[in-house]
């Protein structure tokens, strides 16, 4: 995962996560999915994180809001700036084989 670093007055760098723009259409769609009663229970998770984060939070602020580890933020969001919409959905990973 691609982690920009910043410096503060200290001489600390402190990690900032990527940030993630969403279109009208990625909003509206996330949003939608994130208030669905039939989506998936992680299905909503992700649309809430990439929706965070495209907000500005860091990872450890979504982890925060949403009780999830800030490893699971950061994963989701990474998977959405690689793949879009893709990249949250299930259908994304390789199929296992019996």
């Amino acid at each position: 995962m691609l982690m920009l670093y910043c410096c503060n007055h200290r001489s600390q760098s402190v990690r900032v996560a990527p940030a993630i723009e969403l279109n009208a259409q990625e909003q509206a769609e996330l949003t939608r999915l994130s208030r669905a009663k039939t989506t998936s229970v992680r299905l909503a998770e992700r649309a809430r994180i990439v929706l965070l984060a495209a907000q500005g939070l860091q990872n450890r602020e979504i982890a925060e809001q949403l009780g999830i580890d800030r490893m699971t933020a950061g994963r989701w969001r990474q998977r959405y700036r690689r793949r879009g919409s893709r990249g949250s959905s299930a259908t994304c990973r390789a199929a296992r084989r019996p």
